[in-house]
């Protein structure tokens, strides 16, 4: 009987460990924040920031820390579209394929498609790589799209592209046989438990995805995301690259899933792998696994983060592995001129970090910015209403200096703008409308006025003649 007492008091005592070590973690990955501050100060920030909806959720790998939503018709079972973030899903699947023996990392991904059609010259999809496409180092261009790729001198270095993870998408439908949503759906989303997730527009919202808004001049307004269809010639978007769709709290069992090394989807080495397996990105200690950056210097601390921005949705993800600890963000608006720029410091004390001091410039900035889109506007209307008044003018040099200057310079600066911050025309298009419409409706009025008056200068000689 003494033997037997001392068995059970032994067995009692285990579990009384396990549970305060379970207990301790838990409390450890917590570190004490007081989240109901924190949660104040967000729904205070969504507010002053025009945030239509916003979801957050911190997860250690075995509870939800923290949950909760802010603005209207929102609920931690509602979609977002989850932006680049997407990428993460699809180096997983890659991974998932990898182990099955299907996909070798190193070799190139003619091995597995014909991808030679997308390709500018013929055979340089033989010299790219799985790992290439994976690590964002195979040369393809940010801005290329599909039919148009080719490989840079950046070949080897990280130079972030959507055709990257969009050609991962056709492999893993070559190698699996099934399409890519169906793959995701069957081999990540399900056994995950992730019901409020989807991988195409339709499933998307017959699960109330929920409304995204895109800021014109201070202004959020509801619009639908250009979602892409299946990768085509000049496609840049693509579902595998950005344009899944999924809850915050389905993104608290994804996180998760990392957190328990795995969690019988993928082995432990295989998310070590995409982790840890990085190339440099800059100078400031980011680097890019398979699917995941990787940095030291934000926090002073090991961070994996990756952050999702589509027309209309924006959203960050982050681990701290020896925290063990998650956290997910999920916003309905791209605001990319403002709000956009202040997400890492309302997201901070979530990971631990105080806030910086974050006074509400959004009504400034706005109504900055509007000032000088109106700037613009003024001047291009003035050249037009006062074109009766010009006929008349006496020119002089200060005159047509005057018109040079309106008429070339301004003008061919607003056009090359894009340029020079290194985003296409259509690229501003697609995240920036109302400064696309500003710059080019400018622009081009301004042009036009120029020509018609270098018309009727000609015009004018021929008749003195």
């Amino acid at each position: 009987m003494k033997k037997q007492f001392k068995k059970i008091f032994s067995s009692f005592l285990v579990v009384c460990l396990a549970s305060f070590l379970l207990i301790s973690s838990t409390v450890f990955a917590a570190e004490d924040i007081d989240y109901r501050a924190i949660s104040q100060q967000i729904a205070q920030d969504v507010e002053a920031y025009r945030i239509p909806a916003m979801a957050v959720i911190v997860v250690d790998k075995n509870q939800v820390v923290f949950q909760e939503t802010y603005g209207e018709n929102v609920s931690p079972d509602s979609p977002f579209i989850i932006g680049s973030m997407s990428k993460s899903f699809t180096a997983l699947a890659i991974m998932q394929l990898v182990e099955k023996g299907k996909i070798d990392l190193t070799a190139p991904i003619s091995t597995y498609i014909d991808a030679s059609k997308w390709f500018v010259k013929d055979g340089q999809d033989e010299k790219v790589t799985v790992r290439d496409l994976l690590h964002h180092t195979s040369g393809l261009g940010t801005y290329q799209t599909f039919g148009h790729l080719e490989i840079t001198d950046s070949y080897g270095q990280h130079l972030y592209a959507n055709a990257n993870y969009g050609l991962l998408g056709l492999i893993i439908e070559a190698v699996s046989g099934e399409s890519y949503e169906s793959y995701v759906t069957k081999h990540i989303f399900q056994p995950l438990k992730m019901s409020q997730s989807s991988a195409s527009l339709q499933a998307s919202i017959e699960k109330g995805l929920i409304a995204g808004y895109r800021n014109y001049f201070g202004l959020p307004i509801s619009g639908p995301a250009d979602y892409p269809g299946p990768i085509d010639r000049g496609s840049w978007g693509s579902v595998p690259a950005g344009y899944l769709s999924a809850s915050i709290s389905d993104m608290g069992r994804y996180l998760q899933m990392y957190l328990r090394d795995g969690d019988a989807i993928i082995s432990k080495e295989s998310v070590q792998q995409m982790f840890y397996d990085t190339v440099p990105v800059d100078d400031e200690g980011l680097r890019y696994g398979l699917g995941w950056g990787y940095t030291e210097k934000r926090l002073d601390q090991p961070l994996l983060v990756h952050a999702g921005l589509v027309e209309n949705y924006t959203s960050k993800m982050f681990i701290l592995p020896e925290k063990e600890i998650g956290v997910v963000v999920l916003v309905n608006m791209n605001d990319y001129l403002v709000t956009n720029n202040v997400l890492d410091t309302i997201v901070d004390p979530l990971l631990g970090e105080p806030r910086k001091d974050l006074p509400n410039h959004y009504l400034l900035l706005h109504l900055a910015i509007d000032a000088l889109y109106l700037l613009l506007t003024i001047i291009s209307i003035y050249s037009f209403i006062t074109i009766g008044k010009w006929k008349q003018k006496e020119k002089g040099m200060k005159t047509y200096i005057l018109d040079i200057l309106r008429h070339f310079l301004l003008p061919v600066g607003l056009l090359c703008l894009p340029l020079l911050v290194g985003s296409p025309p259509r690229i501003i298009w697609l995240f920036v409308k109302d400064l696309f419409v500003v710059l080019y409706f400018n622009a081009c009025v301004l042009i036009l006025i120029g020509v018609y008056k270098l018309f009727l200068i000609w015009k004018n000689r021929q008749n003195q003649s």
